[in-house]
Protein backbone atom coordinates (compact mmCIF):
# COMPACT_ATOMS: atom_id res chain seq x y z
CA UNK A 1 0.00 0.00 0.00
CA UNK A 2 1.55 2.98 -1.06
CA UNK A 3 1.55 6.63 1.34
CA UNK A 4 0.12 9.84 0.20
CA UNK A 5 2.48 12.20 -1.11
CA UNK A 6 2.46 13.92 2.69
CA UNK A 7 3.96 11.12 4.39
CA UNK A 8 6.97 10.52 2.07
CA UNK A 9 10.27 11.47 3.30
CA UNK A 10 11.48 12.94 5.74
CA UNK A 11 11.28 10.02 8.35
CA UNK A 12 10.19 10.66 11.82
CA UNK A 13 12.94 11.93 13.96
CA UNK A 14 13.61 8.52 16.43
CA UNK A 15 12.91 10.73 19.33
CA UNK A 16 8.93 11.50 18.36
CA UNK A 17 6.03 9.38 19.50
CA UNK A 18 2.91 9.52 18.01
CA UNK A 19 -0.04 10.15 20.08
CA UNK A 20 -1.98 6.34 20.60
CA UNK A 21 -5.44 8.09 18.31
CA UNK A 22 -6.04 10.91 16.64
CA UNK A 23 -9.56 11.93 15.84
CA UNK A 24 -10.39 8.83 18.20
CA UNK A 25 -8.61 6.47 15.64
CA UNK A 26 -5.87 4.29 16.71
CA UNK A 27 -2.30 5.27 15.27
CA UNK A 28 -0.98 2.18 13.57
CA UNK A 29 2.66 3.69 12.37
CA UNK A 30 4.09 7.24 12.51
CA UNK A 31 5.12 8.32 9.11
CA UNK A 32 5.81 11.58 8.84
CA UNK A 33 7.34 14.38 11.29
CA UNK A 34 8.67 17.82 11.26
CA UNK A 35 7.77 21.55 12.65
CA UNK A 36 4.67 20.93 14.82
CA UNK A 37 3.20 18.47 12.43
CA UNK A 38 2.78 14.98 12.06
CA UNK A 39 1.02 11.98 9.57
CA UNK A 40 0.22 8.70 11.10
CA UNK A 41 -1.20 5.48 9.41
CA UNK A 42 -4.29 4.69 11.23
CA UNK A 43 -7.49 2.61 11.00
CA UNK A 44 -11.19 2.14 11.44
CA UNK A 45 -11.97 -0.59 13.93
CA UNK A 46 -15.06 -0.43 12.90
CA UNK A 47 -14.65 -1.51 9.33
CA UNK A 48 -11.32 -2.13 9.56
CA UNK A 49 -10.39 0.16 6.91
CA UNK A 50 -7.25 1.75 6.45
CA UNK A 51 -6.82 5.97 7.07
CA UNK A 52 -4.43 8.36 7.11
CA UNK A 53 -4.46 10.65 10.24
CA UNK A 54 -2.67 14.21 10.77
CA UNK A 55 -1.51 16.86 13.27
CA UNK A 56 -1.03 20.25 12.64
CA UNK A 57 -3.05 20.36 8.94
CA UNK A 58 -5.16 23.03 9.35
CA UNK A 59 -6.20 23.05 5.55
CA UNK A 60 -7.62 19.77 5.96
CA UNK A 61 -10.60 20.85 7.62
CA UNK A 62 -11.85 22.68 4.66
CA UNK A 63 -12.35 19.84 2.52
CA UNK A 64 -14.46 17.74 5.14
CA UNK A 65 -17.79 16.98 3.33
CA UNK A 66 -16.61 17.77 0.12
CA UNK A 67 -16.76 14.70 -2.45
CA UNK A 68 -14.49 14.39 -5.73
CA UNK A 69 -13.32 11.24 -7.45
CA UNK A 70 -9.86 12.99 -7.77
CA UNK A 71 -9.63 14.73 -4.22
CA UNK A 72 -8.85 12.63 -1.38
CA UNK A 73 -11.32 12.41 1.16
CA UNK A 74 -11.22 14.44 4.18
CA UNK A 75 -13.85 12.16 6.59
CA UNK A 76 -13.54 14.14 9.58
CA UNK A 77 -11.44 17.38 11.14
CA UNK A 78 -11.52 18.83 14.41
CA UNK A 79 -9.47 20.46 17.31
CA UNK A 80 -8.07 19.52 20.67
CA UNK A 81 -5.39 21.77 22.65
CA UNK A 82 -5.06 24.40 19.78
CA UNK A 83 -3.76 21.11 17.64
CA UNK A 84 -5.70 20.76 14.49
CA UNK A 85 -6.31 17.21 13.43
CA UNK A 86 -7.88 15.78 10.54
CA UNK A 87 -8.75 12.13 9.11
CA UNK A 88 -8.27 11.37 5.73
CA UNK A 89 -8.92 8.18 3.44
CA UNK A 90 -6.05 6.32 2.79
CA UNK A 91 -5.17 6.18 -1.35
CA UNK A 92 -2.38 4.05 -2.32
CA UNK A 93 -0.39 4.76 -4.95
CA UNK A 94 3.03 6.76 -5.72
CA UNK A 95 3.69 10.50 -6.18
CA UNK A 96 3.45 12.15 -9.80
CA UNK A 97 7.13 13.27 -8.55
CA UNK A 98 8.28 9.69 -8.28
CA UNK A 99 6.85 8.75 -11.91
CA UNK A 100 8.41 11.91 -13.58
CA UNK A 101 11.58 10.89 -11.91
CA UNK A 102 11.27 7.68 -14.27
CA UNK A 103 10.59 9.18 -17.31
CA UNK A 104 8.00 12.19 -19.70
CA UNK A 105 5.38 9.57 -19.78
CA UNK A 106 3.09 9.18 -22.53
CA UNK A 107 1.29 12.21 -23.60
CA UNK A 108 -2.52 10.49 -23.80
CA UNK A 109 -1.39 9.63 -20.28
CA UNK A 110 -0.37 13.53 -19.29
CA UNK A 111 -3.63 14.47 -21.42
CA UNK A 112 -5.21 12.14 -18.99
CA UNK A 113 -4.06 13.54 -15.47
CA UNK A 114 -4.32 16.88 -16.46
CA UNK A 115 -8.10 16.52 -17.14
CA UNK A 116 -8.46 14.29 -13.70
CA UNK A 117 -6.21 17.62 -11.74
CA UNK A 118 -8.42 20.10 -13.16
CA UNK A 119 -11.52 18.24 -12.82
CA UNK A 120 -10.34 18.02 -8.93
CA UNK A 121 -9.62 22.02 -8.89
CA UNK A 122 -12.78 23.06 -10.75
CA UNK A 123 -14.74 21.05 -7.55
CA UNK A 124 -12.17 22.96 -4.97
CA UNK A 125 -12.48 26.45 -6.40
CA UNK A 126 -16.32 26.14 -6.90
CA UNK A 127 -16.36 25.16 -3.19
CA UNK A 128 -13.96 28.77 -2.72
CA UNK A 129 -10.67 26.88 -1.60
CA UNK A 130 -7.49 27.25 -2.97
CA UNK A 131 -4.84 24.48 -2.48
CA UNK A 132 -2.19 26.30 -2.56
CA UNK A 133 0.40 23.84 -2.58
CA UNK A 134 -0.24 22.04 -6.21
CA UNK A 135 3.24 20.21 -7.15
CA UNK A 136 4.33 16.43 -8.08
CA UNK A 137 4.65 15.58 -4.05
CA UNK A 138 1.20 16.55 -3.47
CA UNK A 139 -0.22 14.47 -6.37
CA UNK A 140 -0.50 10.60 -6.44
CA UNK A 141 -0.88 8.47 -9.23
CA UNK A 142 -2.84 5.13 -8.27
CA UNK A 143 -2.52 1.71 -9.13
CA UNK A 144 -5.36 2.17 -11.57
CA UNK A 145 -3.77 5.22 -13.24
CA UNK A 146 -6.14 7.52 -11.56
CA UNK A 147 -4.34 10.85 -10.54
CA UNK A 148 -5.58 11.90 -6.65
CA UNK A 149 -5.19 15.34 -5.56
CA UNK A 150 -3.87 15.01 -1.96
CA UNK A 151 -2.47 17.03 0.85
CA UNK A 152 -4.30 20.03 1.47
CA UNK A 153 -2.13 21.32 4.78
CA UNK A 154 -1.94 24.68 2.85
CA UNK A 155 -5.84 25.21 1.87
CA UNK A 156 -7.59 27.93 2.53
CA UNK A 157 -10.92 29.95 1.16
CA UNK A 158 -10.41 31.90 -1.66
CA UNK A 159 -9.64 35.48 -0.48
CA UNK A 160 -7.91 34.40 2.57
CA UNK A 161 -4.33 33.41 3.68
CA UNK A 162 -2.56 36.51 2.73
CA UNK A 163 1.79 35.03 2.56
CA UNK A 164 4.19 33.85 0.34
CA UNK A 165 3.46 29.90 1.20
CA UNK A 166 4.01 26.79 -0.93
CA UNK A 167 6.65 25.59 -3.18
CA UNK A 168 8.52 28.45 -4.94
CA UNK A 169 9.03 25.93 -8.45
CA UNK A 170 5.31 26.09 -8.64
CA UNK A 171 4.17 29.32 -6.47
CA UNK A 172 2.86 32.07 -8.98
CA UNK A 173 4.12 35.36 -9.06
CA UNK A 174 1.49 37.27 -7.58
CA UNK A 175 1.52 34.43 -4.62
CA UNK A 176 5.65 34.86 -3.79
CA UNK A 177 4.60 38.44 -3.33
CA UNK A 178 2.11 37.22 -0.48
CA UNK A 179 -1.26 38.07 -2.28
CA UNK A 180 -4.45 36.11 -1.00
CA UNK A 181 -5.32 32.83 -1.80
CA UNK A 182 -6.86 32.67 -5.58
CA UNK A 183 -7.47 30.10 -7.78
CA UNK A 184 -5.33 31.17 -10.76
CA UNK A 185 -2.71 30.71 -8.28
CA UNK A 186 -3.87 27.10 -8.24
CA UNK A 187 -3.92 27.29 -11.89
CA UNK A 188 -0.36 28.48 -12.68
CA UNK A 189 1.04 25.37 -10.78
CA UNK A 190 -1.24 23.03 -12.76
CA UNK A 191 0.85 24.60 -15.78
CA UNK A 192 4.25 23.73 -14.11
CA UNK A 193 2.93 20.38 -13.75
CA UNK A 194 2.10 20.48 -17.21
CA UNK A 195 5.39 21.33 -18.13
CA UNK A 196 6.75 18.84 -16.29
CA UNK A 197 4.75 16.44 -17.59
CA UNK A 198 5.34 17.20 -21.42
CA UNK A 199 9.13 17.69 -21.30
CA UNK A 200 9.97 16.57 -17.96
CA UNK A 201 11.80 19.68 -16.70
CA UNK A 202 10.78 22.80 -15.18
CA UNK A 203 9.83 26.28 -16.45
CA UNK A 204 12.80 27.80 -14.24
CA UNK A 205 14.89 26.01 -13.23
CA UNK A 206 18.20 26.82 -10.24
CA UNK A 207 17.70 27.10 -6.43
CA UNK A 208 14.86 28.96 -5.05
CA UNK A 209 16.36 32.21 -4.46
CA UNK A 210 17.34 31.98 -8.82
CA UNK A 211 13.42 30.58 -9.49
CA UNK A 212 11.80 33.44 -7.38
CA UNK A 213 13.57 36.02 -9.36
CA UNK A 214 13.17 34.73 -12.59
CA UNK A 215 9.19 34.04 -12.09
CA UNK A 216 8.88 37.64 -10.63
CA UNK A 217 10.62 39.36 -13.40
CA UNK A 218 11.34 36.81 -16.32
CA UNK A 219 9.44 34.72 -18.89
CA UNK A 220 9.27 31.36 -18.63
CA UNK A 221 11.09 28.92 -21.15
CA UNK A 222 8.70 27.33 -23.77
CA UNK A 223 8.25 23.74 -24.02
CA UNK A 224 9.96 23.39 -27.34
CA UNK A 225 13.29 25.38 -25.29
CA UNK A 226 13.29 22.47 -23.01
CA UNK A 227 12.58 19.91 -25.20
CA UNK A 228 12.86 20.28 -28.83
CA UNK A 229 11.48 16.99 -30.15
CA UNK A 230 7.88 18.68 -29.11
CA UNK A 231 7.99 21.42 -31.59
CA UNK A 232 5.92 24.24 -30.74
CA UNK A 233 2.45 23.20 -30.37
CA UNK A 234 2.17 23.79 -26.72
CA UNK A 235 4.12 26.93 -26.47
CA UNK A 236 0.81 28.73 -26.90
CA UNK A 237 -1.41 27.39 -24.36
CA UNK A 238 1.74 26.77 -21.78
CA UNK A 239 2.52 30.54 -22.41
CA UNK A 240 -1.14 31.45 -21.09
CA UNK A 241 -0.84 29.11 -18.17
CA UNK A 242 2.38 30.50 -16.69
CA UNK A 243 1.79 33.87 -17.73
CA UNK A 244 3.41 36.24 -15.11
CA UNK A 245 0.00 38.44 -14.98
CA UNK A 246 -2.97 36.69 -13.50
CA UNK A 247 -5.42 38.30 -15.65
CA UNK A 248 -4.02 36.83 -18.69
CA UNK A 249 -4.01 33.62 -17.28
CA UNK A 250 -6.70 30.44 -18.05
CA UNK A 251 -9.87 32.53 -15.90
CA UNK A 252 -10.79 28.78 -14.95
CA UNK A 253 -9.79 25.13 -14.69
CA UNK A 254 -12.79 24.28 -16.84
CA UNK A 255 -11.01 27.36 -19.29
CA UNK A 256 -7.89 25.46 -18.88
CA UNK A 257 -9.31 22.04 -19.38
CA UNK A 258 -10.98 23.22 -22.90
CA UNK A 259 -7.86 24.35 -24.53
CA UNK A 260 -6.48 21.47 -23.88
CA UNK A 261 -9.37 19.12 -24.98
CA UNK A 262 -8.97 21.38 -27.67
CA UNK A 263 -5.44 20.55 -28.50
CA UNK A 264 -5.96 16.77 -28.29
CA UNK A 265 -8.98 17.02 -30.56
CA UNK A 266 -6.97 19.20 -33.21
Amino acid sequence: MGHPPSCAAPMPPASFTPPATIGGFPVTALLSARAGRCACAGVDPASGAALLLKLGSPGDALLAGLHHPHLAAVLAAGEEQGQPWSVLEWVAGRPLRAVLAEGVPPQARAWAWMGQLLAALACLHGAGIVHRDITPSNLLITPAGQLMVTDFGLAAHAGRAAGAAGTPAYMAPEQMRGAPAAPRADLYAAGVVLFQLLTGRLPFEGNAGAVVQQALAGAPATPSQRYPALGCRFDGVLARALARAAPQRFQSARQFAMALAEMAAA
